[in-house]
């Protein structure tokens, strides 16, 4: 005995390929964006952190403010950010940075692009904005830094 066909043989298949798909791809996209900015912020941790301890162990401000530069493009081309550039903002708590005992903050900024996303009547990426920030103390026994 056979059913009645009633048209509708094998459409099954191509409906769960089409929901499929139009789920799927969205999730991926929200994958790859979420682990972007998590990988943004964990460098730009990293930076600040490192930066700031650079500067700390630098002998003069001038020389420490190169070596927070290069600590900060480290740690963002260490977690594969070479696009990004960081912006660095260090901020002392006396006069001469190098103070024993003075407190030194970095603040690190930088516009990650989202994957995919272009500005509107433009080619270049939408970006969002990432920043940390890190303090730490000179050590108070050393001699003071030259700003």
């Amino acid at each position: 005995m056979r059913l009645p066909n009633d048209g509708e043989a094998g459409s099954a298949s191509i409906e769960f390929i089409v929901v499929a798909v139009a789920i799927i791809l969205p999730l991926i996209y929200i994958a790859i964006t979420v682990l972007t900015l998590n990988a943004a912020q964990f460098a730009s941790n990293q930076a600040a952190r490192e930066s700031v301890r650079a500067f700390v162990t630098s002998t003069a401000g001038s020389s420490g403010s190169q070596r927070a530069v290069v600590a900060a493009k480290l740690a963002f081309s260490d977690h594969g950010l070479t696009d990004s550039v960081p912006e660095i903002s260090i901020t002392c708590e006396h006069f001469s940075c190098l103070t024993p005992g003075g407190k030194v903050s970095v603040e690190i900024t930088s516009q990650v692009p989202l994957p995919f996303v272009p500005r509107w009547g433009s080619t270049d990426l939408v970006t969002i904005p990432i920043t940390s920030s890190a303090t730490l103390l000179v050590d108070k026994y050393r001699e003071a830094g030259i700003s």
